[in-house]
Formats: structure tokens, sequence, C-alpha cells
């Protein structure tokens, strides 16, 4: 995809440009080139910050931790549970007298029915969280495996040095520039020494190499 304004190229899911905020289009005019590798360079030159270099780079969602998916699934596990489970021990309290409210008996038939089942709405969402708890454990232990296998990998292959090197990075190149040219590089490589990972968790695994390697930019 393109901007027919500033001639800046998008990967697909990408419908507008971030700079001109136009329709983007799937060819250019033929007497533009397209080609031309250094216009798209200078747009990225005056992206401002890293996240927008990411987000020309890449329409994809950004990836998410597994453990931090585990954290939020247990934590809304045990909500679910202590909710559902302390709403029926109100009503079980209401009912036996020990809690005393006074409403006509028809009320609490009708309380005790949409209260019964929205606690119990809550027992089931929190027993099935904790159902997918096994799972998704499983998969963070894998995401661990990957990552360590990816890290021993990269750092045993490269340096700071060797990616500015491999990647034709230069000191005068300015700050977005670098990145541009160090992401691109590092994700080429460990796409194509780990070709069974998603897109997504390559860009992850880039950024956190990048951290380590260049921790000041």
């Amino acid at each position: 995809m393109w901007c027919p304004k500033c001639k800046a190229e998008y990967r697909d899911g990408i419908t507008v440009c971030s700079e001109c905020g136009v329709p983007l289009v799937k060819t250019l005019p033929a007497q533009v080139d397209a080609s031309d590798a250094e216009d798209r360079v200078r747009i990225l030159n005056r992206l401002d910050g890293r996240e927008n270099l990411q987000s020309l780079s890449d329409g994809n969602k950004a990836y998410v931790e597994m453990s931090a998916k585990y954290e939020d699934m247990k934590s809304t596990a045990y909500s679910f549970l202590l909710v559902g489970a302390g709403g029926f021990l109100f009503m079980f309290l209401v009912t036996a007298g020990i809690i005393p409210l006074q409403f006509a008996a028809y009320m609490k038939s009708i309380m005790g029915i949409v209260m019964g089942g929205m606690f119990l709405i809550f027992l089931i969402i929190g027993i099935r969280s904790f159902r997918q708890l096994s799972p998704l454990k499983a998969q963070v232990q894998k995401e661990r495996e990957e990552t360590d296998a990816a890290r021993s990998w990269f750092f045993e292959h490269y340096s700071a040095k060797s990616v500015d090197l491999s990647s034709d990075t230069e000191d005068s190149d300015e700050e977005a520039r670098k990145y541009f040219k160090r992401s691109h590089f590092m994700m080429q490589k460990l796409k194509e020494q780990f070709p069974a990972y998603k897109d997504a968790f390559l860009e992850y695994l880039t950024e956190q190499f990048y951290e380590q390697l260049f921790p000041q930019d």
C-alpha cells in the first residue's frame, strides 16, 4: 500500500497514512518512482518516536506476553469465584434471617432469582477461567523456552557493533534511521533462524534484544 501524497510505503492492513491522513492506494501513478528507498527513509525520519516507526513497519497488534495473559486469567478466575461465592453466602444469611432485610415476600423471591442467577454466572465464569489456567501455563513455559533459544542464538552471533556493521548503520544517521536499520536487520535474521515463530512474537523479541544491545537509544 502507498500514500499518494507523501509516497510512503505501508504493509497490508494499514489503510490511512499516519503522516498525511489520506487513504492509501495499492499502486502509485507511473511517473512516481515507488522503489525509491531514500524517500521512505526520509518519511520514517520525520516520525516522532519509536512507536510510530513500529506501527509504520507492521500493522499487527502488539504482542502480549503469555505470562501477562496467565496472570490476567488467574485474577479473573479468583475475582469471579470470590464474588459468586460471596454472593451465595450473602443470600444464605439473608434467607436464614441472620442479615435482616425488610422486603415483601414476593420481592425477596424476585431478588433471590435475579441475584442467584447473577452469582451463578459469576461462578461459572470463574470455574471456566480456572480451567484455562493449565493450558496457559504450558504456553508460558513454551514462550520462555522459545525466548531463551532465540536469545541464546542471537547474542551468540551478534553484538551491537556487528548489528551496526551488517545493517550499514552509521554514526551520522539520525536516531530514527538507526533504529529502523537495526531493528529491520535483527527482525530478518530472527525470522530466518526461527521461521516457525509468529511475526508478532518476533517483533517482541526484536524489541527486547534491541533494548539490551542499545540501552541508551
